[in-house]
């Protein structure tokens, strides 16, 4: 097996016991002893269970043959985004559909609360209707509350949008947000490290917000109450070594509890769009 070949990658995406955050994990443990061409056997040795070999062994030999399918980055390819590329565990093999070129353009993660309140939805729309005018592209995750909110108000004021999904491209997760997955895909991006027929499961969630944080040199948090996965997102971009930026809210609202701790801890604190942008890094490509 070649470890810095796309079609292995490829092999291994369409495997059902080599998961999302195993290939992950594999691609890490790849660039750390700096591995190339190995057997199966060493493979497996290294990476599974030795039980796994013939089911693996089938499992490779059912896999398609897509190495040139252009909806797919390998993370060795000048197209994968650069700062995606720098984190740990960075993934592999990214699924698209839409406008790749976005992985080019400036862009800011935004994420918050689910339970979006009427402030969150408000404050949403003010701040990501100024940051698409500057232009920036908003990445977030496609999520009910204030992830399909930000998709929602930057293509309704003319801006770019990118959703990381934490599902396959075939099996959109949350359904009601089909309708909006389709207008990213028209005219903003999909992106995914599932191959399409995976469903969303919980544990993915937290595992695609690494790839969000990732593809941005900073993260706002709108709207997040102190158990908010949002919190994990904003730790992900620290640990990156990106900015973190929150919108504060009432001291005496549980939904904006997480904010206003994140500003605490000295996320910068963001009021409108300039707050962002005063502060913003020199930007590079994704």
């Amino acid at each position: 097996m070649n470890l810095r070949d796309k079609q292995t990658w490829l092999e291994l995406a369409y495997c059902p016991s080599v998961t999302a955050k195993k290939r992950a994990q594999i691609w890490q443990k790849t660039t750390e002893e700096e591995l190339s061409d190995i057997s199966l056997r060493q493979f497996i040795q290294l990476f599974f269970q030795p039980t796994k070999i013939e089911q693996l062994k089938q499992e490779l030999a059912a896999a398609p043959s897509l190495a040139n399918d252009k909806n797919i980055l390998f993370i060795e390819e000048n197209t994968y985004p650069s700062l995606l590329r720098e984190i740990y565990e960075p993934p592999p093999i990214l699924f698209y559909e839409g406008q790749l070129s976005l992985l080019k353009e400036k862009g800011l993660a935004v994420v918050g609360a689910r339970k979006m309140t009427p402030y969150g939805s408000h404050a949403t729309e003010h701040i990501i209707k100024e940051l698409v005018a500057c232009p920036l592209t908003i990445i977030s995750g496609l999520a009910v509350g204030i992830d399909g909110k930000a998709h929602h108000a930057a293509l309704d004021h003319g801006g770019n949008t990118i959703a990381v999904l934490g599902s396959g491209l075939a099996n959109i997760y949350p359904k009601q947000h089909l309708e909006l997955a389709r207008r990213i895909a028209a005219k903003g991006l999909l992106l995914t490290e599932h191959h399409p027929s995976i469903k969303a499961n919980s544990w993915h969630f937290p595992e695609r917000n690494r790839i969000i944080s990732g593809l941005s040199r900073g993260t706002l948090v709108i709207e997040a109450a102190t158990s908010s996965g949002s919190l994990i997102t904003a730790n992900l971009a620290l640990d990156q070594n990106r900015l973190v930026y929150a919108v504060p809210g009432n001291i005496f609202d549980k939904a904006s509890s997480g904010t206003n701790q994140l500003i605490a801890e000295g996320a910068i604190v963001v009021r409108q769009a300039t707050d962002i942008l005063e502060t913003f890094p020199t930007f590079e490509p994704f």
